[in-house]
């Protein structure tokens, strides 16, 4: 995998090999040390891509990016995903495509409709209403893709185009996914209606699978990946009982749901939870799958299975 490409596991018995790729999306940075030593745990693992979120609070991604790249020669190096009311088109190509000469040609671009006011009000950026964020990140998507684009940008990205992810969970957001992304993010979480923004609900199984129908209608012929954002990753001899563990967290959802949720993987160890990623490849098409930082030793035990 020196050149980083994804890794690749045979599924059933009539020589299907589904890619699968896997990524890590950063939570905390310490130390630098300590940054070090994940980056390259990240890479001993076997995970393909080293993403980090765009939130304040939490560290800058393009600079959290920029130094993964020197750590691993091979990790792909992601957004995930950009908050596009911090960013305006003409600084936002320029951050991406330094990263991507930085870095030889592996950096992604994700950028979402965001989904946090009290950040906003932290920065003295206005909150706008859903279907203007929306819209807003349409338009931003047309923008930067035009100024990459270019032959005269400066500096001139090796990756023509730098791959797009789009990530979503609502319509809306999903259709203009399946219209212009690389890669299509199912983040699994929902704005709940009436409730202050920031309060989510767990997307279910049947709801997650109408919406992968619509967007793989919307996009026909047009190849791209399926991402799916595991928010946990547990092995335990009783997923049961973490399933009810993290229905406090999820107000609402029930144990069945949590642990039917292709946004949660539950499993009694790594060989049952191999098994199930593969399922949900074959039922939703995810053949990308990250999670965050606390999942991912988890998530590497998987790897180890998947490759075993």
């Amino acid at each position: 995998m020196a050149d980083g490409s994804a890794m690749t596991w045979p599924v059933g018995q009539d020589g299907d090999m589904p890619e699968i790729q896997f990524g890590m999306n950063l939570h905390h940075i310490g130390s630098q040390d300590e940054f070090h030593r994940l980056a390259r745990r990240v890479d001993e693992l076997g995970f393909d891509v080293f993403a980090a979120p765009d939130h304040l609070g939490a560290a800058a991604p393009f600079g959290a990016l920029a130094a993964a790249a020197v750590l691993s020669e091979r990790l792909r190096l992601r957004t995930y995903v950009l908050n596009i009311g911090f960013w305006n088109a003409a600084l936002l190509a320029r951050e991406v495509a330094t990263l991507d000469v930085l870095s030889g040609g592996r950096a992604e671009l994700g950028l979402g409709a965001e989904h946090m006011k009290a950040e906003y009000d932290d920065a003295g950026l206005p909150w706008l209403p859903h279907a203007e964020r929306v819209a807003g990140l349409a338009e931003m998507v047309g923008e930067v893709r035009g100024r990459l684009a270019e032959p005269a940008h400066e500096p001139e990205p090796v990756q023509r185009p730098i791959p797009l992810m789009v990530a979503a969970m609502s319509g809306t957001g999903l259709s203009i996914a399946a219209r212009h992304a690389d890669i299509v993010g199912f983040a699994g979480l929902r704005q709940r209606k009436g409730a202050p923004p920031g309060t989510f609900d767990l997307c279910s199984a049947g709801e997650t699978a109408d919406r992968v129908a619509a967007v793989r209608m919307e996009a026909g012929d047009r190849e791209y990946r399926s991402d799916v954002l595991l928010q946990r990753v547990v092995l335990d001899p009783d997923p049961e009982r973490i399933a009810e563990e993290l229905c406090a967290l999820l107000p609402g959802a029930t144990p069945e749901m949590v642990l039917e949720s292709p946004f949660v993987l539950l499993a009694t160890d790594a060989d049952a939870a191999a098994e199930e990623l593969l399922r949900r490849r074959q039922e939703f098409g995810f053949d990308s799958v990250t999670t965050h930082q606390p999942s991912m030793e988890a998530l590497g035990e998987v790897i180890a299975a998947l490759g075993s």
